[in-house]
């Protein structure tokens, strides 16, 4: 099998260990973050409920646990523990559009490796998984549950997916399922003070999704791993070019002038679309799929 074109299963297992290589996503809390004066990066209380106790003066009468005070005749009140867990959820593209690269690894290959590591990451921090995959016609979605039980489920769905890629190209399907539809269907499956990875080359970000990323930003954190291929930094000054897509072909001849018009044009666009997640509140990745994954992650992670 082609590494390139596709993954399989031994290659999401393996990287397990390369997970470690990360750091906690964006927004975990770290062991003891809390109990120092700075603001608290966490959403929501950021505690769970611990015990009772009886109301002692100077306690924050906030706490007062009125069902118990009553039931009991005198004061208590709710102690809380840190909340150290952090609901992780992965939204992974393997549309056709991700079926792409002029050299190294496809996008969608390259998602599903991020996917694969972000997933394994949070295996070893012990944080519920979750995840949305889908393809240009359906989608699978995994509530958030312990990582040892939905591993395995986030895993088999990255893999059928990008699988189904190979033989799906030929034939260039019509596209039935948008970035806003998954983000739609997902929505209301993330926890509050989940940590959220997008895993796309954003390619349809449209005003709804916009819309429905903000309303998502209000109570989770997002990160956005944009996939892409570099060609456009790395053309020829010169020479007769070829390209194919959804059934159009097209053969031009590549002079400097035109050279330089395709990078310009292709990063400005990379820089308005970095500049709408910014200015969403999402954290901006963008990955070169010809280039070490791991090491583009550790800068962005």
């Amino acid at each position: 099998m082609d590494s390139a074109l596709q993954v399989d299963l031994k290659t999401l297992m393996a990287l397990a260990s390369e997970a470690r290589l990360l750091s906690n996503p964006p927004g975990q809390i770290p062991p003891g973050a809390l109990a120092g004066e700075r603001v608290s990066r966490q959403q929501g209380r950021g505690l769970n409920f611990d015990s009772l106790r009886r109301y002692q003066p100077g306690d924050d009468v906030r706490l007062i646990d009125w069902q118990a005070t009553a039931r009991l005749r005198s004061p208590w009140i709710r102690l809380y523990n840190e909340e150290r867990e952090r609901p992780v959820f992965l939204i992974v593209d393997q549309r056709l559009d991700m079926f792409f690269a002029t050299r190294g690894q496809t996008k969608s290959v390259a998602a599903a490796k991020i996917a694969g590591l972000l997933a394994w990451r949070s295996w070893h921090d012990g944080d519920r998984l979750g995840s949305a995959i889908f393809s240009d016609t359906q989608y699978s979605l995994q509530k958030c549950r312990s990582p040892k039980s939905n591993l395995p489920a986030v895993l088999d769905d990255v893999l059928q997916y990008n699988q189904q890629l190979p033989e799906r190209y030929p034939d260039e399907l019509p596209t039935t399922v948008t970035l806003s539809n998954v983000l739609q269907h997902a929505s209301h499956l993330i926890p509050s003070g989940s940590w959220v990875a997008v895993i796309s080359d954003f390619h349809d970000l449209d005003a709804p999704g916009e819309a429905l990323l903000a309303t998502l930003r209000r109570r989770c954190e997002i990160s956005a791993f944009i996939t892409l291929d570099d060609l456009h930094l790395s053309l020829p000054q010169q020479g007769n070019l070829a390209a194919s897509y959804q059934g159009h072909e097209a053969a031009f001849s590549l002079s400097p002038g035109l050279k330089d018009d395709i990078q310009q044009s292709i990063t400005a666009r990379l820089a308005r679309l970095q500049n709408r997640l910014i200015r969403l509140g999402v954290r901006v990745n963008q990955i070169v799929v010809a280039q070490d994954l791991i090491k583009q992650l550790q800068k962005g992670v």
